[in-house]
């Protein structure tokens, strides 16, 4: 096909999406670049493996996610199994659109602007203040963003986002298999847990993050295994798999991820349309998880130890003598050191309001100028609230830009499930997910580094765009 008739093509696609638009209003719009490449003749062979190579990467990349372990076989942890799959990935997205397609789609989204304004800011913030922290995080939301355009482009049908929840269960399913042996041999692969415990935080570096995996692994597999209409053995899966991090969870000891998972459930339960299948896997995933407490007394004795930590008052002279309105964190349900935490932020933001301390800088900023407020005892720098990272390493010009983008994500995913019923459950799976991960970064951090919500984000666009082979799959029923 010579340059003219693809672009032709490409056009012609472009038309038959807005006319596809405008008939489902809740349709996410999609802009479909055409790139001014030459064309490459394929033969037959080579152009099956452009088409096939996409879907093997992208499942070896979810499945390779939680290894992050693995930086500890590179030199200065620089890199991971799963960072090396993704420069694959996007070489390869490179390569397809260079020999085959010679256009890439982009979802036209305030959220999805939002998003690059923000990545371009901080990588500013960044180079501006110096901080070879920032300018790392910046490079990375690079990469991920290019990521999450690939996986918006490689996921078109519902049988692409079908095997990339398959994979995320395989995924959840063989890590709580990890994690119960680790579990019963009392042993661990990495990063020692230094509170007296045994935290599992199995192939990953925090515990807090291995339970935001399973946090959100379980809540996606209970809303897809009760609305998707799938294959017995799928969902028999996605069932397994949302009930071995059940088992699992406890033994993170992430009180946080424990509550937040919980409300969550709630809320998948309220948005499911088959409301008594996803009640019923909510209720074993509670039985599982009262079990396992009742067997090992520890998981109680955590919870009992968040109870006494949120009983202390914000006591931290530095800060009251600084900011006497930092009072209010004594109401909050929070320990001592997240109040510190949060307060050093806020004091940060009270000035530099505008622009903020500079992207990445938060630990140097208390390691520097702001070391008076690190409490006596304590060696913890790195925020562990994302709303307060942004807040004070990027101002108010940050968080506008970081609240334009969520609202209109959420605006677009209602209007989605409203007015794309075929495509609910795969519109709301991705954004359970999101949901979990936000609220969760507000007591372990790791927000714009996760890459889990970049998989999330492109998984999201997609099935808001609207997806091949619709018919068929979502039930249409409500259970009341």
């Amino acid at each position: 096909m010579r340059q003219a008739d693809r672009a032709e093509a490409s056009r012609g696609v472009s038309r038959e999406n807005t006319a596809v638009a405008a008939e489902h209003g809740g349709r996410l719009d999609v802009k479909s670049i055409v790139l001014p490449i030459p064309h490459f003749d394929l033969s037959p062979r080579l152009l099956a493996i452009s088409r096939y190579l996409p879907r093997v990467l992208l499942v070896v990349w979810v499945l390779t996610l939680p290894l992050e372990f693995t930086k500890t076989y590179f030199p200065n942890q620089a890199f991971e199994v799963s960072r090396i799959v993704l420069v694959l990935c996007l070489l390869a997205f490179g390569a397809q659109i260079a020999i085959e397609r010679g256009e890439v789609r982009v979802p036209m989204t305030m959220s999805m602007l939002g998003l690059a304004l923000f990545t371009v800011y901080a990588t500013v913030s960044a180079v501006a203040v110096g901080s070879v922290q920032g300018m790392k995080t910046a490079a990375a939301m690079v990469a991920y963003v290019l990521m999450m355009l690939t996986v918006f482009n490689w996921t078109r049908s519902h049988a692409d986002h079908r095997q990339v929840w398959s994979a995320l269960a395989v995924s959840a399913i063989v890590l709580a298999a990890v994690g119960l042996l680790l579990y019963l041999t009392n042993s661990y692969i990495w990063n020692p847990p230094n509170i007296g415990i045994l935290r599992l935080n199995a192939t990953f570096h925090d515990p807090n993050i291995f339970a935001r995996f399973l946090g959100f692994a379980m809540m996606t597999m209970v809303l897809l295994a009760a609305d998707l209409q799938v294959s017995a053995r799928q969902r028999a899966l996605w069932v397994a798999a949302a009930l071995a991090t059940a088992l699992i969870m406890p033994f993170t000891f992430s009180r946080a991820v424990w509550a937040l998972t919980f409300v969550v459930a709630l809320v998948v339960i309220a948005m499911a349309r088959q409301r008594k299948r996803a009640l019923a896997l909510v209720g074993l995933i509670v039985a599982i998880f009262a079990a396992v407490a009742v067997i090992d007394p520890s998981v109680l004795s955590r919870a009992a130890l968040l109870a006494q930590n949120l009983e202390s008052p914000f006591k931290n002279r530095a800060f009251l003598e600084r900011a006497p309105w930092l009072s209010f964190l004594s109401v909050l349900p929070l320990d001592s050191v997240r109040q510190y935490l949060i307060g050093s932020g806020l004091i940060m933001f009270a000035d530099h309001p505008i622009f903020g301390i500079g992207f990445g800088t938060f630990s140097q900023s208390l390691l520097g100028p702001y070391a008076g407020l690190v409490p006596p005892g304590v060696d913890d720098t790195a925020s562990h609230t994302s709303l307060i990272t942004v807040v004070a390493e990027t101002g108010l010009l940050g968080l506008a830009i970081v609240l334009l983008a969520g609202y209109s994500f959420v605006r677009s995913t209602w209007r989605a499930t409203k007015q794309s019923t075929a495509e609910r459950a795969l519109v709301l799976a991705p954004a359970i997910g999101l949901l979990v991960i936000a609220l969760t970064s507000q007591f372990s951090g790791r927000f714009f580094e996760e890459p889990y919500l970049w998989l999330f984000l492109g998984l999201a666009y997609s099935a808001q765009a609207g997806l091949d082979g619709s018919r068929g799959y979502v039930s249409e029923s409500r259970s009341r």
